[in-house]
Order: C-alpha cells, then sequence, then structure tokens
C-alpha cells in the first residue's frame, strides 16, 4: 500500500472504524465478567435494544427531516412556479382602474371584492410612488411587515391584514371593515400627495 493511500481520508475513516469495532467487541464480549445483567428478566434486554434502535432511528429521521425539509420546499416552490416560456403575463392595472372595480362592487354590495380591490390600488399606490416595489412572491404578512416599518403608510396595516383574513379566513367584509379600508386609502392617498418624508 503506498503512502498516499494510508494518509487518505478514506483510509483513515476505516482504520477508526476497525479500532471501534475491536474495541466494542472487547467491551461487550459474553465472557466479560465485570458487568452482570442477571438481575434482569430475560425478556428486558430485546425490548431495551429495540427501544434504543427505534430512538436512533427517530433521532435519525428527526435530524434528516431538519436538514432536508427547507431545501424540499425550496424545490417544491420552484417546481410549482410556472416557467417563464410558458407564464401568462401579469395583467397590470393602474391605480384608478383599480379604484373603479373597488367602487363597482361597493354599489353593488359586494364589500368583500371591493376590500380585495382597494387593497390592490393601495400596493400599486405604493409600487407608483416607489416606497413598496412589486413583489409577486410577497404574502400579505410580508407587506404588514414592510408597511409598519413605513410611517406614512403604516396605516395601510389595516388593508393588508384585512385582505390577509378575506383569503385565509374565506369570510365576507362588513360595510364597517370596509369604511375603515376606505379612510385607511384615502389617509395613505393624502399622506402620499403631501409628499410627507419618510422617517
Amino acid at each position: 500500500m503506498s503512502t498516499a493511500e494510508k494518509t487518505s481520508w478514506r483510509w483513515q475513516l476505516e482504520q477508526l472504524q476497525q479500532q471501534l469495532g475491536e474495541w466494542l467487541e472487547v467491551k461487550f464480549r459474553s465472557d466479560d465478567r465485570d458487568l452482570n445483567f442477571d438481575i434482569f428478566p430475560p425478556w428486558l434486554a430485546p425490548l431495551l435494544v429495540r427501544l434504543v434502535w427505534l430512538l436512533l432511528a427517530g433521532l435519525v429521521i428527526w435530524f434528516a427531516y431538519r436538514i432536508i425539509y427547507p431545501y424540499w420546499q425550496q424545490w417544491v416552490r420552484k417546481k410549482g412556479q410556472p416557467t417563464s416560456e410558458l407564464a401568462e403575463p401579469v395583467q397590470v392595472y393602474t391605480v384608478a382602474e383599480l379604484l373603479t372595480k373597488s367602487q363597482q362592487f361597493q354599489q353593488d354590495g359586494d364589500y368583500t371584492q371591493a376590500s380585495r380591490w382597494l387593497y390592490l390600488a393601495m400596493l400599486q399606490r405604493l409600487n407608483d410612488a416607489e416606497l413598496i416595489p412589486h413583489q409577486f412572491s410577497r404574502t400579505d404578512r410580508e407587506y404588514i411587515n414592510v408597511l409598519s416599518a413605513i410611517p406614512i403608510v403604516n396605516v395601510g396595516e389595516i388593508l393588508a391584514s384585512i385582505h390577509e383574513q378575506l383569503h385565509f379566513g374565506n369570510r365576507q367584509i362588513a360595510i364597517e371593515d370596509f369604511d375603515r379600508c376606505q379612510q385607511a386609502y384615502r389617509q395613505i392617498e393624502s399622506q402620499l400627495t403631501a409628499k410627507i418624508p419618510a422617517v
């Protein structure tokens, strides 16, 4: 065996495994009388061995889950997103178009859809003002965090949290909640129009 083979990490690992195996064999040899297991019933030893193996298997599975799960989540997200060649272009509305749609739903008494379109109008307005650029991967919770960090538009949290409740709670909006959304949007619009500098 060459010197390079003896210094490689594989050879050293094999040597370590062999030495560990020999040490365990010496320590747990059946003729070793230092350990007295006669006080335990004969059925207990196999049960303890099985429990130890189950515990080790559980730990290995848990570690594998903790290591692999984040990568698996990324892979699923990437796989779920359409490729750029197949993706349809995203419809982009102006703030005026979004507000018009919101008003149409409001007149029809559908405050849920009116709130959704008002929320989209707020996002478009903030994008146009270059305060919060569009990121289609952003969740409502992420928008709430971003909005809370910008003092002149932090009332937009109301719209974002109501939209989050609509999306995940699948509930209908009462006129009072829609009025709160409108008030928040008006406040954002007036502050952006006044061009108050962000702190």
